[in-house]
């Protein structure tokens, strides 16, 4: 079975293999890695070109990559784009137009690919605009729609959602296409399956660290506890939630280390970012930016911390960050958001989005801070519920089962 795997992104363009993150990027290098080593499917890689993921790509010799190599004219188009939208439209979500010439020259590259080339299936990660692959292709054969967040458009290609298959992250993205009211659907049950995200355990597992060289590293002082957020400075992702919430923090004997990007890389900053620095201004001595860390570097991290949060505020399709935390045995503060109760269950404190949140947010940090007995036990069931729905072997198992 030949099958292609299309996946481009408009905030980034970010390449597979995953070398410059992404968490779509990271989940479909899992099932490149996988494959590479069962070989149940013949796979091609559809993706933007980058000279340091063409190399790691010679890790994966039984899978083809076709690469698509944006010309720099489209490259500074986008960059003039983003910097105007960033400077005179500050209200926009500016990061979904941070590379969109160099997606529209994807979607392009590829339709023409799709003419060329035979192919049984094609598995489009995410993107709605990708589905104008099909369109100008005119491709014919099985397309799996691989729904990492709601749609929120059709892009004008409601015909060909209407014969594409759907692998969805959560039964959350699930119910939600399903609706009348979807911009793609109502979707038919029978064309729907839900794929549950993945961690690579063997990255993400319980380790020993020497915790005194992180702290060293971050300046934080040995006897201080670390609340840990990873993921992107955005509001949807609820961080000022989590700065909010240090006003009710009873401890004193903490550092919060805030691990992302998005915020200080950028010459124009929108309203909701500067309300986040004001925010960290006000508890500069406790806060710790740490930047854009790769994934290699992240379970130190994880594996030092005393607790996670993650307090996301929009319906967050699954969540990623918060199965790498429960992976490494951190317990994990989080919302009653989309598909994330699916994932964390009763392995972590699930909080409701409300205006009581931050205050809530607090009670659990002092609690968990506290309670060493309490710490231990939420971490072996996290460890536990990982190792039993959420490793790359059975992620893999799990979509040859959903596309064969």
């Amino acid at each position: 079975m030949k099958t292609a795997v299309f996946t481009a992104d408009s905030n980034g363009a970010y390449p597979i293999p995953a070398v410059k993150g992404g968490a779509v990027q990271c989940l479909v290098e899992h099932l490149i890695k996988e494959n590479n080593r069962q070989q149940l499917i013949d796979m091609t890689i559809v993706s933007f070109y980058n000279a340091e993921a063409e190399r790691k790509s010679l890790e994966y010799p039984n899978v083809s990559f076709v690469w698509i190599r944006v010309p720099s004219l489209i490259k500074k188009l986008d960059t003039f784009v983003f910097f105007i939208i960033r400077k005179f439209f500050k209200k926009k979500k500016s990061i979904s137009f941070r590379t969109i010439f160099s997606l529209l020259y994807f979607i392009v590259k590829s339709s023409s690919l799709l003419k060329r080339n035979h192919y049984d299936k094609i598995i489009i990660e995410n993107n709605i605009p990708l589905a104008w692959i099909v369109r100008l292709s005119q491709y014919t054969g099985e397309v799996f729609y691989h729904f990492h967040n709601l749609p929120r458009t059709n892009a004008f290609c409601k015909s060909v959602f209407n014969t594409c298959e759907y692998l969805c992250v959560s039964d959350f993205v699930a119910d939600e296409i399903k609706k009348e009211n979807s911009p793609i659907g109502p979707i038919q049950e029978e064309k729907v399956s839900v794929l549950k995200n993945c961690v690579d355990t063997e990255l993400f597992t319980v380790k020993s660290f020497d915790v005194n060289t992180i702290k060293c590293r971050y300046g934080i002082r040995n006897d201080e506890k670390i609340i840990l957020y990873v993921g992107r400075l955005s509001e949807e992702k609820g961080i000022d939630k989590l700065l909010e919430s240090l006003r009710y923090v009873k401890s004193s004997n903490y550092k919060v280390l805030i691990v992302g990007s998005l915020i200080y890389g950028l010459a124009e900053k929108d309203q909701y970012q500067e309300y986040i620095e004001a925010l960290a201004c006000e508890y500069r001595d406790r806060i710790v930016f740490t930047g854009y860390i790769s994934q290699s570097e992240l379970p130190d991290l994880y594996n030092n911390a005393d607790v996670a949060v993650l307090p996301s505020i929009w319906q967050e399709p699954a969540g990623l960050t918060m199965v790498e935390a429960m992976a490494c045995g951190l317990p994990v503060i989080t919302t009653q958001s989309g598909g994330i109760p699916e994932y964390v269950a009763d392995c972590g404190f699930v909080l409701p989005i409300n205006v009581d949140l931050p205050r809530n947010i607090a009670e659990k940090i002092d609690l968990l801070f506290s309670d060493a007995e309490l710490r231990k036990t939420l971490s072996e069931k996290a460890v536990k519920r990982v190792e039993e729905n959420f490793t790359t072997e059975k992620y893999f198992e799990n979509f040859c089962n959903a596309i064969l």
